[in-house]
């Protein structure tokens, strides 16, 4: 069975992704704050993969990474999680090891689950631990649902 660390300040968003990933059959550990999964993936027994908002308290997520790599410890596969859609935040993310970029607001619980699902997937027929997901999956932007509708249906959201 696979073990997804999900890295999610916002309790019920994290709960929502944990419970679709859960369905699947995934093992799922929660961290709220950036200190948790920094001592989450100081561990000798890490998950295989990383959904990692960015902005936690405590610490970031480029802070947990950054901390990760300054100790020399060991790095699972990393799919960032964040509502920061900045080109140099990707970036950043990419510096520092993550194999996959998600911008929340773009992004279904269902379609999260998808991505997850492919990145393991590719990393398993490649044998490379570090393989990048592929995005042929996803047809448009257009056909995935918002986050916003997911947690609050039915509300008007800011969202052109």
């Amino acid at each position: 069975m696979k073990r997804i660390l999900v890295v999610e300040d916002e309790q019920m968003l994290a709960r929502i992704i944990g419970m679709k990933l859960e369905e699947e059959g995934y093992e799922v550990t929660h961290a709220y704050d950036g200190e948790q999964a920094y001592t989450l993936l100081s561990q000798p027994t890490l998950p295989d993969l990383v959904l990692l908002d960015i902005l936690l308290p405590k610490m970031s997520g480029f802070d947990v990474l950054t901390k990760l790599h300054t100790e020399k410890l060991p790095i699972p596969k990393v799919i960032v999680f964040s509502n920061f859609a900045q080109k140099s935040d990707v970036e950043q993310a990419q510096k520092l090891g993550a194999i996959d970029y998600i911008v929340k607001a773009a992004f279904s619980p269902a379609e999260i689950l998808s991505k997850v699902s492919a990145v393991l997937a590719a990393a398993d027929a490649s044998g490379d631990p570090a393989a990048p997901s592929p995005y042929a999956q996803f047809q448009s932007i257009q056909e995935v649902m918002p986050m916003s509708e997911v947690l609050r249906p039915g509300e008007p959201n800011n969202n052109p």
